[in-house]
């Protein structure tokens, strides 16, 4: 029985997967979230909601995104830093 359980968790391990099925699965998840969105964006309430609710989120995980702002911002200087070295 745990056996089944490492195969499957081993199986669902997106490092695992090929690069064109991970393709697949984003290009469809984006697909079909863009459809939802846009149907719900025809609603006013249900629009209403969406913001209040990625206001939510965002407010919740502010330092996490914050933290990834500035660690992105200081990859970018350092890229951009080696590419002035280098010529």
């Amino acid at each position: 029985m745990q056996e089944q359980q490492e195969q499957q968790e081993h199986i669902n391990d997106p490092k695992d997967r090929h690069p064109i099925i991970t393709l697949g699965l984003l290009s469809a998840g984006t697909q079909i979230g863009s459809a939802l969105i846009q149907r719900m964006g025809r609603h006013p309430l249900l629009l209403f909601a969406m913001g209040a609710g990625s206001g939510a989120y965002i407010y919740k995980h502010r330092k996490a995104i914050l933290a990834e702002a500035q660690h992105l911002k200081q990859q970018s200087k350092d890229l951009i830093s080696k590419k002035t070295e280098s010529e």
